[in-house]
């Protein structure tokens, strides 16, 4: 495998950014070094959570072992918190992760621009920008992979961080997220708007486009369960399963690099790798 950790100024961000990229172009102990597909290598995604950055996937999970197991090249950019939005406060990571970012990344290295071939996954914060990536451009992405996250949208109404419902999440950050990220202080509410998932999600249902499918678990000692749950209710609550919404709830899962590690090990192997169009089963 080959790790390098690209540096270069942002003209989006206007400023410098670091982002990790993987390929799995020799496995260990590998006799030779295979050649890449004559498209380039399918290619992930992989955001971070709340409080970390690029590195991070890297230095807690056997991230490097996996994407050479499976043939995929990561890239695993930096968000700071910015919600995966293009900020009010603050700077464009939506439009970085989704514009610039691939452009850049595509233009290095042997990466495929197939929709087949491209998917996006994360962690808390992450996996709800994942989500958020993959259902406002449906047509570029093939898989979402949303892990240990729900709609943040929906933190202030739910409780993001309540494990039950007598649990309440402090307004103060919640407001801070809503007011930096969104514009929108602490009487607003991002419900309906572009940050809502679901207003995502059934927008996409009414266009010509294809959708893709997601994968979503969390565990049910994670502190964003309630979220989880909520957004496993809506997605199959959609008539014919249009997302082929697949959901698994971890008994005594936590918000941990532990249940982390072995849930992106399992998105991988689920990935439609060099298999037919059609999403395989776990």
């Amino acid at each position: 495998m080959s790790l390098s950790k690209l540096e270069f100024y942002s003209e989006l961000l206007g400023m410098d950014q670091s982002v990790y990229v993987i390929l799995p172009d020799k496995g260990e102990g590998a006799p030779a070094e295979p050649a890449p597909p004559e498209e380039g290598y399918p290619v992930l995604y992989l955001l971070h959570g709340t409080t970390h950055d690029c590195s991070n996937w890297l230095r807690y999970t056997g991230i490097e072992r996996y994407a050479t197991d499976r043939k995929i090249a990561v890239v695993m950019p930096s968000a700071q918190l910015s919600g995966y939005a293009d900020m009010v406060y603050g700077e464009a990571f939506f439009s970085y992760i989704t514009e610039e970012l691939p452009k850049i990344v595509k233009k290095l290295y042997r990466i495929s621009s197939k929709r087949e071939d491209t998917f996006v996954a994360g962690v808390s914060m992450g996996g709800y920008g994942a989500a958020k990536v993959g259902l406002t451009y449906p047509e570029r992405y093939a898989t979402i992979g949303a892990i240990s996250n729900g709609n943040h949208a929906y933190m202030r109404p739910i409780g993001l961080h309540a494990r039950n419902s007598n649990e309440e999440f402090p307004s103060s950050i919640t407001d801070a997220r809503h007011l930096l990220c969104w514009g929108i202080g602490a009487e607003g509410d991002p419900r309906g708007t572009r940050e809502d998932l679901y207003t995502l999600a059934e927008a996409n249902l009414k266009k010509d486009v294809p959708l893709p499918a997601l994968f979503h678990t969390c565990g049910s000692f994670d502190r964003n369960l309630l979220m989880a749950q909520d957004m496993r209710d809506f997605f199959r609550s959609l008539p014919g399963d249009p997302y082929r919404y697949c959901y698994y709830e971890e008994p005594y899962g936590e918000h941990t690099w532990a249940y982390w590690d072995k849930w992106i090990r399992i998105f991988m192997s689920w990935l439609p790798v060099y298999l037919p169009s059609s999403i395989t089963q776990l």
